[in-house]
C-alpha cells in the first residue's frame, strides 16, 4: 500500500510544468522577425464612433462662401437668375447700350425675393423707379426657373438728341417675366424673357409694349464681387400719345457688376 502511494506521488510530480524561463536579450532579438499572432480588432470605445459627413458639409459651405456663393445656392447670388437669394442680399449695377441702373435685392424668405431698382435709358431719357418680386417656380430641363414681376413709376424727360420724335411723358410700367439659369464655369448663366407694359398719362392715354429676350453671364472676380455682361434684343411698339410708339427694334448690351452683401 505504501509503495502504491509513493508511485502515484511520483507520477503527479512528473505532470507539473517546469517554471517559466526568463527571456534574455538574445531570445528577444531572435523573436523580432516572428509574425504576430492574429487577433480580433478591439471593440470601439465610447466616443470613438465613425466620423459623420457634417465636416464635409461645412467644408463645402466654406468653399461656396469663398467662391462668392450663399449656402444653399448653386452659384454666386444673382438678381437675374432663376434661383432665389436663399435669404441673402446682393446688389447689381449695369451700364451700356442703352441703360444705366442699379438694383438691390433681399431674400425675404428662403424662396421669395424683393428688390428695388432705378433704371435710366439715356438714349430715350426714360427713367424707371420701382420694385421687383421674384419667386422660383421649379426647373425647366437643366435650368432653374423663376417668375418675375416688377412695377415702376415711368418718367420720360423728352430729350431728342437721338430720337427727334421723342417727347416728355409720365405713367406707370408693369413688367412680368421669366428667368432661367444654371451654374456655368464657376459663375451663373441666365436667360430672361420680359414683357414690359407702360401706360402713359401726361397727354392722354398712351400705351407702350416692348417684349424682349436677353442672356447674361456673371462670374466671381472676388469672393463678394461678380462681373459679367448681358446681351439681348426686343421690339417696341405703342399707341395713343405714348412717346416713341412707332414700331422699332431695340438692342441690349450691358456690362454687369454685382456685390454680395450677405
Amino acid at each position: 500500500m505504501l509503495a502504491t502511494l509513493a508511485a502515484l506521488h511520483l507520477i503527479a510530480l512528473a505532470q507539473v510544468a517546469p517554471p517559466p524561463r526568463e527571456v534574455t536579450p538574445a531570445d528577444a532579438d531572435a523573436g523580432e522577425g516572428a509574425p504576430a499572432q492574429a487577433s480580433n480588432p478591439p471593440l470601439p470605445r465610447k466616443g470613438e464612433a465613425a466620423p459623420s459627413r457634417a465636416p464635409d458639409a461645412f467644408a463645402s459651405q466654406d468653399a461656396a462662401s469663398q467662391a462668392g456663393a450663399h449656402p444653399g445656392a448653386a452659384g454666386p447670388l444673382s438678381l437675374l437668375s432663376g434661383e432665389s437669394l436663399h435669404g441673402g442680399s446682393t446688389s447689381l449695377a449695369w451700364a451700356g447700350w442703352s441703360s444705366l441702373g442699379i438694383m438691390y435685392g433681399q431674400g425675404v424668405t428662403a424662396r421669395d425675393d424683393l428688390a428695388g431698382f432705378a433704371d435710366y435709358d439715356w438714349s430715350t431719357s426714360e427713367l424707371k423707379l420701382g420694385a421687383l418680386y421674384r419667386r422660383p417656380l421649379g426647373t425647366a430641363g437643366p435650368f432653374d426657373m423663376a417668375g418675375r414681376l416688377s412695377a415702376a413709376w415711368y418718367l420720360n424727360f423728352g430729350t431728342d438728341y437721338i430720337h427727334d420724335e421723342n417727347h416728355s411723358d409720365s405713367g406707370v410700367q408693369v413688367m412680368p417675366g421669366l428667368s432661367f439659369s444654371r451654374p456655368l464655369g464657376g459663375g451663373v448663366f441666365s436667360a430672361l424673357a420680359e414683357a414690359p407694359i407702360t401706360v402713359t398719362t401726361k397727354y392722354g392715354a398712351g400705351l407702350l409694349f416692348a417684349p424682349r429676350f436677353s442672356v447674361a453671364f456673371e462670374g466671381p472676380l472676388y469672393p463678394e464681387l461678380t462681373v459679367g455682361a448681358r446681351l439681348g434684343a426686343g421690339y417696341r411698339a405703342g399707341s395713343g400719345d405714348a412717346p416713341l410708339s412707332d414700331g422699332r427694334a431695340e438692342l441690349i448690351f450691358l456690362v454687369l457688376a454685382g456685390y454680395q452683401l450677405l
